[in-house]
C-alpha cells in the first residue's frame, strides 16, 4: 500500500513537472518570439555622414551583424569633418559622425539635436620613422618613455618650423640629410578634422600655452600658425589619403605626418609583421584627444549612438580599429595582448578652442590660400 502510494505521488510529481516544463517552454518561446517580432517591427535603416577613418569599422561584417541583432542597419557616406558640419543637409541623413568635438558642436547646433554620443576617441600623434626620431632625439626634441613610446616637444618642433630649418641643418642628420623643411605634413585645414586639431594644438603653443579665446589671441597667433599650412603645398581633404602615402612612399614623402593614433594602431593590429618596422608614433607634448562625436538627427540615428556607446561587443570591435573607448577596458589593454603597446594614459592633454574661435582661425587661413 505504501509502495503504491509512493508510486502514485511520484507519477503525479512527474506529471506536474512535465506540465510546468511545457508551460515554461511555451512561455519562453512566446517571449522570445515576441522579442524577435518587436525587434523586427522596430528595425530601422540609418543613413550616416562620417569621417573617412571610421568607414572600415562600419563596413566590418561583425559590426553589421551586431547592429542587425538590434534591428539596425547602417549605411554611411564619408566626408571631411568640417564639410560634415557645414556643407550637408541634415535632413538627408539620420546622424552625423565627425571626428572632432568642435565640428560636432557646430553640427549639433545646426541640426538642433537634443543630445550627442561620444563612443570613440583618439589622440593626435605624428606618424614618423625611427631614423627621424633618432635625429630629433639627438637634437633634444624627442625623448623615449617607458622604453616603448616617443614624446615630441611640440614647442621646440614648431620653433624649428618657424625658423625654416631644414633637416640637413640638424645635428646628426646623416640618415635624412635633405633640404626638406622640418615641417609636419597635415591634411587640408579647410576640410579635415586632423588638420583642425593640429591647428588647435599649434595655436595653443604659439599663444603662450593658452587656448585661443579672443580677437587679440587670434591676431597674435594667425601670422604664426598660417604658414604651417600654407607652406605645405597640396594637402588632401581627409586623413586616409596622406596615411596611405606614408605607408607606401615612406620617410622621403612623409618624415612627420599629423595623424591619429588609431590609424597606426589599426595598421599594426592588422599587419603584425610590420610592428618591428621603422614606423613609429610620436606623441606631441602637449597633445589633445580627437573625440568622435555622433550627432543624431532622427530616432534611428539616436539608436545608433546609443548602441555604439553602450554595447560591449561594439566597443571591443572599435578598439580593434585602434579607437579608445569607454567601458571597463579602453583599448591599450587589448592592443598590448597583440603586441601593440601604447600609453594607457596621456597626461599633458589640452582642449581645443571653442567651435567659434577654431572656425574663425580656419576661415582666416582659408582666405590666405
Amino acid at each position: 500500500m505504501i509502495a503504491r502510494r509512493a508510486l502514485a505521488l511520484g507519477l503525479a510529481a512527474l506529471l506536474l513537472a512535465g506540465v510546468g516544463g511545457g508551460v515554461w517552454y511555451s512561455r519562453t518561446a512566446l517571449v522570445s518570439n515576441q522579442q524577435a517580432q518587436l525587434t523586427q517591427q522596430q528595425a530601422v535603416v540609418a543613413r550616416g555622414l562620417i569621417g573617412s577613418e571610421k568607414e572600415p569599422f562600419f563596413q566590418d561584417e561583425r559590426v553589421r551583424a551586431v547592429l542587425a541583432r538590434h534591428g539596425v542597419t547602417v549605411n554611411v557616406q564619408k566626408a571631411g569633418s568640417r564639410s560634415i558640419a557645414n556643407s550637408y543637409d541634415a535632413k538627408q541623413f539620420d546622424f552625423g559622425f565627425p571626428s572632432g568635438a568642435p565640428a560636432a558642436a557646430q553640427l549639433k547646433a545646426a541640426a538642433k539635436a537634443s543630445n550627442v554620443y561620444t563612443p570613440f576617441y583618439t589622440p593626435i600623434v605624428l606618424a614618423s620613422w625611427k631614423p627621424i626620431a633618432e635625429i630629433l632625439m639627438a637634437n633634444g626634441i624627442v625623448s623615449k618613455r617607458d622604453d616603448f613610446y616617443y614624446v615630441i616637444d611640440l614647442p621646440a618642433l614648431l620653433q624649428l618650423a618657424e625658423k625654416g630649418a631644414r633637416w640637413r641643418d640638424l645635428k646628426d642628420s646623416a640618415a635624412f640629410s635633405t633640404g626638406k623643411a622640418v615641417l609636419p605634413a597635415s591634411t587640408d585645414v579647410r576640410s579635415s578634422n586632423s588638420a583642425a586639431m593640429y591647428l588647435a594644438l599649434a595655436s595653443y603653443v604659439l599663444n603662450g600655452q593658452q587656448v585661443v579665446q579672443s580677437q587679440s589671441d587670434l591676431d597674435r597667433v594667425l601670422p604664426l600658425v598660417a604658414p604651417l599650412f600654407l607652406r605645405q603645398g597640396f594637402q588632401e581633404s581627409s586623413s586616409a589619403g596622406p596615411f596611405e602615402d606614408y605607408l607606401a612612399l615612406g620617410m622621403g614623402k612623409a618624415p612627420l605626418l599629423v595623424a591619429y593614433e588609431s590609424q597606426l594602431v589599426e595598421f599594426w593590429l592588422k599587419h603584425p609583421q610590420r610592428k618591428n618596422s621603422d614606423m613609429v608614433m610620436l606623441y606631441p607634448q602637449p597633445t589633445l584627444y580627437s573625440k568622435h562625436v555622433l550627432v543624431p538627427f532622427t530616432p534611428a540615428g539616436d539608436r545608433v549612438g546609443q548602441l555604439l556607446e553602450s554595447d560591449p561587443e561594439l566597443r571591443t570591435l572599435a578598439q580593434e580599429y585602434g579607437f579608445r573607448t569607454g567601458g571597463n577596458t579602453h583599448g591599450p589593454e587589448l592592443w598590448a595582448k597583440q603586441g601593440v603597446r601604447a600609453p594607457e594614459q596621456l597626461v599633458d592633454v589640452i582642449e581645443p578652442p571653442s567651435q567659434e574661435w577654431l572656425e574663425r582661425m580656419i576661415v582666416n587661413i582659408e582666405q590666405r590660400f
